[in-house]
């Protein structure tokens, strides 16, 4: 046997003592310590509680699968990936230069998406009236919307510092959108676009809508487009269909969707937050770029939780990940996890083509941590199936009640609930050995949000690589879009 055979089977055996141990019941007693905690900045890890330690990464990170992983990383940081978004926030020097070609059509998108900015907050651009603009609805679906959601309901609360309002829609049926039309006025209202392809029948449901909405209070069908931009990588259809050219903004075809906000696609909280907000999300990025690229191992962030996620999954073949949040400002954060790690990781076929002989990604569910203790934990305490957990938690001064902040509350409440899993109570039938990391973040700033999102895209890319799997595509959503489209083939040239 190879030396890469030795690891593999050494690995395979230490997996099967750990689940042969959990199916007989014995306590490991997964203590917390300090061994197991990175740091970076204002993101930290304790992974103390899962069933692994330093001698199985280490034993991970040889093996062939992560054979020129530095070349890999250096390859997706300077965008010669299947995907851009690093280089949208690394600047015309970046991490690894690529020349500035590629950056001087970022600059310019990043200039026509702070001029709207800068007249939709001012009053300078109006609609068919000339009246001001006072909200602002943003359509779209998939990539174009998740990440979005997830930032502006993250960050408005603290850091909107716009004077509109804005509102954010998907479904088709337009239920939703057209009961929040109800309380706008038509004169008023600016919509934005957002869809990669520009093909998707579901956005032009509701650009339908939204266009029969201005055309019922009064706009004629030549003023209508001062209502709409349009954020894509097909601008020669939005011109087509008569988007003026300063109200499109062009992402590149090679910019995966759900890797897109950190583009033109983020128009929403360059709008809500302003320039300088955008700028330090980006930059949150960019610095957990350098240290993903440059930090060690055993501590680097997205190495590590990546490794972690495969051993539970290849390794010990546990089948879901469970992710919950314990600040609402972190509300969305499980269906943007879900979209991120899914369609890129929910594959069964590797690069070259060949059917892979292990499992690769777990489901992700979750949601509030505050409302999942009162409902599903019971079965991860005491259920037949093992769930790894993390716990994200935002650590923040605020108000005390009772001599007791909510912060510090919730920092003990998420502890006792980890140490509750790890450690259990045999005595009353509670196994323990439950595993779960936390994640903890030093307060939701656009900074510190921007460095969570990359460390989950870079978890992601480790994965990928491990897998061999691309992480970068998303064939099976196309085949739907396909046979969807074979149905209704002239529905868009018919709007």
């Amino acid at each position: 046997m190879n030396t890469n055979d030795l690891l593999l089977a050494d690995l395979t055996k230490k997996a099967s003592e750990i689940i042969t141990k959990l199916k007989r019941h014995e306590v490991n007693s997964l203590v917390p310590n300090n061994e197991q905690l990175i740091k970076f900045e204002g993101i930290s890890l304790d992974y103390s509680r899962q069933l692994i330690n330093h001698k199985i990464l280490t034993s991970l990170t040889k093996l062939d699968q992560l054979k020129n992983f530095k070349k890999k990383v250096t390859g997706l940081l300077s965008g010669k990936e299947m995907a851009l978004h690093t280089v949208f926030r690394q600047g015309e020097v970046g991490l690894i230069d690529e020349g500035t070609d590629t950056w001087k059509r970022i600059e310019k998108q990043f200039f026509m998406v702070q001029e709207l900015c800068k007249k939709l907050e001012n009053g300078e651009k109006t609609g068919w009236t000339n009246d001001r603009f006072e909200n602002v609805i943003f359509l779209g679906l998939g990539g174009s919307m998740i990440p979005q959601k997830f930032v502006h309901k993250a960050l408005k609360n603290k850091y909107q510092t716009s004077r509109l309002k804005f509102g954010f829609f998907s479904n088709p049926d337009g239920l939703d959108l057209c009961e929040y039309l109800m309380s706008c006025n038509a004169r008023t209202t600016f919509f934005v676009l957002q869809s990669k392809s520009l093909k998707t029948p579901e956005i032009f449901f509701l650009f339908d809508y939204a266009r029969k909405w201005l055309h019922d209070h009064g706009c004629s069908k030549e003023g209508e487009f001062s209502h709409f931009s349009v954020v894509t990588s097909n601008p020669k259809s939005a011109k087509a269909k008569g988007f003026p050219n300063d109200h499109i903004f062009e992402i590149p075809e090679k910019l995966g969707g759900r890797f897109s906000i950190w583009s033109a696609m983020g128009l929403s909280l360059a709008l809500m937050a302003d320039k300088e907000n955008f700028d330090s999300f980006r930059i949150g990025a960019k610095n957990m770029d350098q240290h993903f690229y440059k930090a060690t191992v055993l501590q680097n962030l997205p190495i590590i939780m990546a490794l972690i996620s495969v051993w539970n999954r290849t390794f010990l073949n546990f089948t879901t990940q469970l992710i919950v949040n314990y600040s609402s400002a972190l509300d969305n954060l499980v269906p943007y996890l879900q979209q991120l790690e899914m369609e890129s990781l929910g594959k069964s076929i590797n690069k070259e083509g060949v059917r892979v002989s292990y499992p690769t990604s777990g489901i992700i569910w979750g949601g509030s941590g505050f409302d999942a203790q009162h409902a599903y934990f019971q079965l991860l305490h005491q259920g037949t199936d093992i769930v790894p957990t993390t716990f994200v938690e935002v650590l923040e001064d605020k108000a005390e009640t009772n001599n007791l902040s909510v912060s510090s509350y919730t920092k003990e409440n998420i502890r006792a609930q980890a140490d509750a899993l790890a450690m259990g109570s045999p005595l009353d039938g509670f196994d323990g050995n439950r595993p779960s990391s936390i994640i903890s973040i030093n307060g939701v700033s656009p900074y510190n949000l921007g460095a969570l999102m990359a460390l989950m895209e870079h978890k992601v890319f480790v994965q990928s690589v491990f897998w061999n799997l691309n992480c970068f595509d998303q064939p099976g959503v196309e085949l739907g879009k396909q046979l969807l489209s074979s149905k209704v083939s002239n529905f868009n040239e018919e709007l």
